[in-house]
């Protein structure tokens, strides 16, 4: 698929395995970080549905858009896409490049999905032409736990491959997406599994699981919280333990919050795009009552 922009022609097309090169030394341009060949290979190749979709010049990636695809936790379990890992080569920006590789995405592979999961940072806000009546707009807070207040641990930590002892309670969760035992072994098992742990909270008889990852940043080390399964009635009181439990905890908000313990860091944003036209009612359908978590980013994924 050719297409002719300011007199230079672009190859646009899905990326191969073989394209791995290309792709990191783009991303690397763009990032300044190494991204892996492991990543790349399971990030948008484990599965027959998600793919990279790139512009070429000649033979050398100049832009790129990552699309993973999920689930959607409806009766009909509907696959959408979430969008990760764009990126234009600085010298070809501002020519409407990536525009256009955004509607050849949209034209040629979402015809059978309405919805489109978009994390846009700071520098990129396209969104594959959807107009902005059909978006709905989100934002979290991410917050760091600076001391603990508590001594006393409520909460155990076992490892990630323990969860397939657990699939009894991975089930009839409010996330947005479908939240199997499927998602959660591709997801925290398949790669960089040493990476992540589960930390168990019990109340009553209820049991509730979050998915850590231990971290590293500038900072030194810490836990990050992103995922969960298991009881949603004391999942809020776990969070609580948590928070008044471990030192430099990084977890997300909806709200603010204005607490002497926790530390604003950053914010993500959250775009849902309808690619159809979707009425207003049908709209806060898709989203009411349902939950995103920090694992549905690419934010503390280890990419080298």
């Amino acid at each position: 698929m050719i297409c002719k922009l300011e007199n230079s022609k672009f190859i646009f097309r899905k990326l191969k395995i073989s394209d791995y090169q290309n792709f990191s030394k783009l991303f690397y341009l763009c990032f300044k970080k190494k991204i892996s060949y492991d990543f790349y290979k399971w990030r948008y190749f484990n599965d027959r549905f998600s793919f990279c979709y790139g512009a070429f010049e000649s033979s050398t990636l100049i832009a790129n858009v990552g699309m993973k695809s999920m689930k959607l936790n409806t009766n009909n379990n509907e696959r959408v896409f979430s969008r990760h890992t764009s990126m234009v080569s600085s010298n070809y920006r501002g020519r409407g490049i990536f525009s256009t590789l955004l509607e050849k995405v949209k034209k040629n592979f979402l015809n059978k999905t309405n919805l489109l999961v978009m994390w846009p940072n700071n520098n990129n806000f396209a969104s594959f032409g959807i107009k902005k009546n059909r978006i709905i707009r989100k934002k979290y807070y991410l917050y760091v736990t600076l001391n603990c207040k508590t001594k006393i641990r409520k909460t155990s930590n076992e490892y990630i491959n323990n969860i397939d002892k657990l699939k009894i309670f991975i089930k009839g969760s409010n996330s947005f997406f479908l939240k199997n035992f499927d998602y959660f072994k591709n997801r925290y098992l398949l790669y960089k599994d040493k990476e992540y742990l589960i930390n168990k909270f019990e109340l009553k008889n209820f049991k509730s699981f979050f998915i850590l990852k231990k971290n590293k940043d500038k900072s030194g080390f810490n836990y990050v919280i992103l995922d969960h399964f298991g009881s949603e009635y004391i999942k809020s009181k776990h969070l609580s333990q948590l928070i008044n439990n471990e030192s430099k905890l990084i977890f997300w908000s909806k709200k603010k919050i204005n607490k002497s313990n926790l530390k604003l860091i950053n914010h993500i944003n959250l775009h849902v795009g309808f690619v159809k036209e979707t009425d207003i009612r049908k709209k806060k359908e898709v989203l009411h009552n349902k939950e995103f978590m920090l694992g549905d980013t690419d934010s503390f994924i280890t990419i080298k």
